[in-house]
């Protein structure tokens, strides 16, 4: 049998440090798309109900980027605070 030695304290703190980051950039990217469809069909309803052509630049500007950003900073925080618990609550088995 072979000995396994335990991961070292930088290579837990790097791969703990990537996924807290790929997990938040994911959340924003989804945050992003979902705030600009929701932007774009708000957009072009009130331009329908108003009878005047929206400008679509307020899509990304008023809604899209206010959305990605709140919506990711609450993943990095969740995916933070996640991280943080399962490292208090893992066993070193070997």
């Amino acid at each position: 049998m072979q000995n396994v030695q335990p991961r070292g304290r930088v290579s837990r703190a790097l791969g703990s440090t990537a996924r807290v980051l790929f997990t938040t950039l994911i959340f924003t990217a989804g945050a992003m798309g979902l705030g600009l469809l929701l932007g774009i069909i708000c957009l072009v309803t009130y331009g329908l109900i108003a009878g005047v052509q929206p400008d679509m630049r307020n899509a990304y500007r008023h809604v899209a980027i206010p959305v990605a950003v709140t919506i990711g900073c609450l993943a990095f925080a969740g995916a933070l605070a996640l991280e943080l618990r399962a490292r208090r609550t893992r066993t070193s088995r070997p």
